[in-house]
């Protein structure tokens, strides 16, 4: 929102809704994108970075973020020349699997798993359908 229009209409929108306004035909899409999606984003990271800091300075969310985007739109070259421009210590590759961030990770994320896959794909250029993936 960057407008005060636009949080008035905000605000008057969640007045009208409640709880149960869905159909069931609705609810079922919803349930069907949701599906999609998650078989198109193969790490269930929202980005909200309760894993960092890294104690090794590994970007643990710009790393899965790659990764996801370029399953998602079977764009790995992409993924593999943004992953070659970060800065080494921030590469999957430097996760050195002390696991401090899985602690952390709301998600239940196996980071220390994931790194060397992401790695491999992204920094080796290995083909992601012939990777086994954590989980």
């Amino acid at each position: 929102m960057s407008a005060m229009d636009q949080v008035k209409q905000n605000v008057a929108a969640a007045e009208r809704s409640n709880i149960g306004m869905l159909t069931e035909e609705a609810l079922a899409l919803v349930e069907r994108v949701r599906d999609k999606y998650d078989e198109l984003c193969p790490v269930p990271c929202t980005q909200c970075g309760y894993c960092m800091p890294c104690p090794n300075g590994v970007n643990i969310p710009r790393n899965f973020s790659l990764f996801n985007t370029g399953a998602m739109y079977d764009k790995f070259a992409d993924a593999q020349q943004r992953y070659a421009r970060m800065e080494e210590e921030k590469r999957a590759s430097a996760c050195i699997q002390c696991r401090e961030c899985e602690e952390k990770c709301p998600q239940g994320i196996e980071i220390s798993e994931w790194m060397p896959v992401m790695h491999e794909v992204m920094g080796e250029g290995r083909d992601y359908q012939a990777c086994t993936l954590p989980g």
